[in-house]
């Protein structure tokens, strides 16, 4: 496996990665900085989301290029969707025991799901 196919799936990974980050907003601090309610400007949310999906991304490909690329091709969906339940299984699972409604929790982590799921998919499509 080239270096030049790894860094093209994790361009690619970090663009799913970042877009999931600002479509559901969970790198947003609440309800904006001011504590008013009002929704935090589109650059300030790009400037918060960016180092840590393009990180998660980074990590995420070179486990996906160790997969591909050596310990196996069969059974990446199951791989993903459990390192997908990583993130934010731990914030679910305490809320869930606290007592507390997850709701917000619940739709988060299907979307991390979703979104380790669809990196799966890309890493399968280059890597493979």
């Amino acid at each position: 496996m080239s270096l030049t196919t790894i860094v093209e799936a994790f361009v690619l990974v970090a663009i799913v990665f970042n877009a999931a980050a600002l479509l559901t907003g969970r790198w947003r601090s609440g309800a904006g900085a001011s504590g008013t309610g009002a929704a935090e400007p589109w650059g300030a949310r790009v400037r918060a989301a960016w180092p840590g999906a393009t990180f998660e991304a980074l990590v995420l490909t070179l486990v996906a290029a160790l997969w591909f690329g050596s310990l196996g091709h069969g059974g990446w969906a199951i791989l993903f969707l459990l390192l997908g339940a990583l993130p934010a299984g731990d914030r679910w699972l305490r809320r869930r025991l606290a007592g507390t409604p997850a709701g917000g929790e619940t739709r988060a982590f299907v979307a991390s799901l979703l979104k380790y799921l669809l990196a799966g998919l890309v890493c399968a499509w280059r890597l493979s």
